[in-house]
């Protein structure tokens, strides 16, 4: 028997005990990626994987390979970002590792080379104790192999053969401790109707509250200890893996000794034998309460208004869609009242914004009071409250408007005050005024327009808008023509990159040239625009003027990105991606030629939505910009989830920022915070040299504002960034 057979290197039969190494390196970890490979001047084979093929391969574009070269650990958090790693074939191609650690075995052979590796397909770290334990898998892996290769020479001193099997035994017990230690529960179960364990780590008596002894022993069964609902989808998914021979991963709540319920995150594999029949199930549970607390404070700032507690616009929006299936199954009718509380800006202006706040926490609880259980009520704009009747009719529809009405007819009790609230209301039904939540919403608003001026302050959607918002419908119209026959114009504001004092951008703002009413701003109009449905239009005509711009400026050499706001509207368009290509495509222009900004509400109002857009923005090449961050929710914790590369600080914050100190506190607090996530920050409204100077000492990279320039044309543009130069 040759020394390599003994060891079995390059023997392509099945070797358990080095596959039961590679396992315990994936569970020690917590990653579903781990291999152990062998090199030698020119290719790379397999001695045991989990969670990738096997097999043989040339050594060059290998991970190993990068490993023996640096004869070292290698531990990088996204392999893809790289410069060693990411042309390695695992990296670029399926199964496009991220995380990826690797640490070089010993080996007699002189022209054979090991690595023991693990990864995973999302970027993240190893700890230190996941670390440790990979190298002394490693180690142990080396002694193993340096065993098997001691029976070539059955002269060897029998001390020194049992030194190697005493390190082994050492290190053996070093890893035992190691892995009883780590944060969480290591196991070996068996597949039948309990799941019943052979071996379970002893973090189970700090994550649920039962000894390693009791559950092994079945005085305690795991079946039990989950929670009832979630073993059907538990069985699923480790049938599943089990028939496909991949790694399960799920998360579900277990009930411990004392009662209490936790959430965990389990992960793990099955063990197989040389027929293909089920050993066993080797996996690693991890304690994920806090994380799913955390998620759930989340969802509630996402979906809920923190000032009353109501489900906001995007719930609001979410329960009408609901509503709105259900009826079609039913053939029963749905209510919407927008109800609006019409002097709240001039109780608001005269009290003060405490006692605003007060008077709309009590408006809401005389909401709640006023309606059914069964009726949706959600505060949808700052002072504008929705109320979502289904199977209600228009004349049972008025009389809750009524009744709404009568409840708010009664002054607020604030301190030593009462304050009345004047509330008008508009009604829509679906399906007569519409049959999707957006139009069912906007027309209610609308309704609720006619109402203001009526006596009974409640007014039902007509399908055309009141005598009193002809100035409206003429200026939709009006826009509607300006788009058509090119009335539109844009203005461009210069940014700045602090530290280099140099022009990073533009972010291009829409102006009308209306014929009789002059030069109009976007606040002026943008609002008709989403009213009569031409938003998207209008997003397209910027995009077209905004990218042949860029084209005259790159044959004039004085090109920077232009920024382009995009509205919800846009977001859920599903042209907008095609529009953007289209464009670019022909003027010859490039992904860097353009940038687009987006609010947190417009984000915020439907998220699962935005993330996919914005992902395929991103991945497109296309810089996205989070814009008047501060004014929205407010919350860094969303941007952890979204490819974003800016956020811009809202104006407000930074007007006054030399002499407002909780203004500056908020800036240099949003500026870390960005930091800390990887995400650049660019100041907006910069009027000052002091305010542009104290942003640069807090690291923010780029400033926008009259400081720097105020708008200008596309003309203009260019001679001032040639003087600027």
């Amino acid at each position: 028997m040759t020394a390599l057979q003994i060891r079995g290197i390059r023997d392509p039969l099945p070797d358990p005990e080095l596959d039961g190494y590679v396992r315990l390196a994936a569970i020690a970890c917590r990653v579903p990626i781990a291999m152990l490979t062998f090199l030698d001047k020119e290719r790379e084979w397999s001695g045991g994987t989990l969670g990738v093929a096997s097999g043989e391969g040339p050594r060059a574009g290998s991970l190993s390979a990068v490993v023996v070269e640096s004869n070292a650990l290698v531990h990088v958090e996204d392999a893809s970002s790289n410069a060693l790693l990411q042309h390695c074939a695992l990296v670029a191609d399926s199964p496009r590792i991220r995380l990826f650690a690797g640490v070089p075995l010993t080996v007699a052979e002189r022209d054979v080379t090991g690595v023991l590796s693990v990864a995973d397909t999302e970027k993240r770290r190893l700890d230190a104790a996941q670390v440790e334990a990979l190298r002394l898998l490693a180690g142990q892996i080396s002694n193993l192999l340096q065993h098997r290769a001691s029976l070539r020479n059955r002269l060897e001193a029998a001390d020194r053969e049992a030194d190697a099997l005493d390190g082994l035994r050492e290190s053996q017990r070093r890893l035992q401790t190691l892995v009883s230690n780590l944060p969480g529960v290591a196991y070996r179960s068996l597949n039948d109707v309990s799941w019943r364990l052979e071996v379970v780590s002893e973090g189970c008596l700090k994550l649920i509250g039962y000894s390693a002894a009791e559950l092994i022993e079945g005085t305690v069964r795991m079946v039990d200890i989950i929670h009832p609902d979630d073993i059907p989808p538990l069985r699923r998914k480790v049938s599943r893996a089990l028939r496909t021979r991949t790694p399960y991963q799920s998360t579900y709540r277990i009930r411990t000794a004392t009662g209490q319920t936790k959430w965990v995150w389990d992960k793990g594999c099955g063990v197989y034998s040389a027929d293909g029949k089920v050993l066993a199930l080797e996996g690693f549970i991890t304690d994920i309460t806090e994380q799913k607390h955390a998620e759930e404070c989340i969802r509630r700032m996402a979906y809920f208004d923190e000032l009353t507690g109501l489900p906001n616009r995007l719930s609001m929006r979410d329960a009408l869609g609901v509503a709105i299936a259900t009826s079609g199954d039913s053939h029963a009718p749905v209510a919407l009242l927008h109800v609006e509380v019409d002097n709240f800006r001039e109780i608001n202006e005269t009290l003060g914004y405490r006692e605003g706040d007060r008077l709309l926490q009590e408006i809401a609880t005389r909401l709640r009071e006023a309606v059914d259980a069964r009726e949706t009520v959600a505060r949808i704009a700052e002072s504008s409250f929705s109320v979502l009747l289904p199977g209600m009719d228009a004349s049972q529809a008025v009389q809750a408007a009524r009744k709404v009405l009568e409840a708010m007819s009664t002054p607020f009790g604030l301190d030593d005050l009462y304050v009345p609230a004047e509330c008008s209301i508009g009604i829509t039904l679906y399906p007569g005024h519409g049959t999707d939540p957006d139009s069912l919403l906007r027309r209610a608003n609308i309704a609720r327009y006619g109402a203001r001026h009526r006596t009974e302050k409640l007014a039902v959607f007509a399908g055309a808008l009141d005598s009193d918002n002809a100035q409206r419908l003429t200026l939709m119209n009006d826009l509607r023509r300006a788009i058509d026959s090119d009335e539109l114009l844009l203005m461009f504001q210069p940014k700045l990159r602090m530290h280099a004092r140099q022009v990073s951008g533009v972010e291009a703002l829409v102006r009308w040239k209306h014929p009789e009413r002059g030069l109009l701003g976007p606040d002026q109009f943008i609002g008709f625009a989403e009213s009569a449905g031409l938003i998207t239009r209008l997003t397209y005509w910027v995009l077209a003027a905004a990218v042949r711009e860029s084209h005259a400026w790159h044959g004039a050499g004085h090109a920077v990105p232009i920024a382009i706001n995009l509205s919800s509207h846009d977001i859920r368009d599903r042209q907008l991606f095609e529009q953007i290509s289209r464009a670019l495509e022909t003027w010859g222009g490039a992904p860097d030629w353009i940038q687009f900004e987006l609010t947190e509400s417009c984000i915020m109002e439907d998220l699962s939505i935005a993330r996919q857009v914005l992902t395929q923005l991103r991945e497109a090449g296309f810089k996205l910009f989070i814009d008047d961050f501060g004014t929205g929710y407010s919350s860094l914790a969303y941007l952890r989830h979204l490819p974003v590369d800016y956020i811009k600080i809202d104006q407000s914050f930074v007007k006054d920022l030399d002499s407002d100190r909780e203004s500056a506190a908020i800036v240099e607090a949003i500026i870390k915070l960005a930091h800390s996530l990887g995400i650049a920050v660019v100041a907006e409204g910069v009027e000052s040299v002091s305010t542009m100077e104290m942003l640069s000492n807090w690291g923010c990279e780029e400033a926008q504002g009259y400081c720097i320039s105020k708008p200008i044309s596309g003309r203009d543009f260019q001679s001032w960034n040639k003087a600027f130069l």
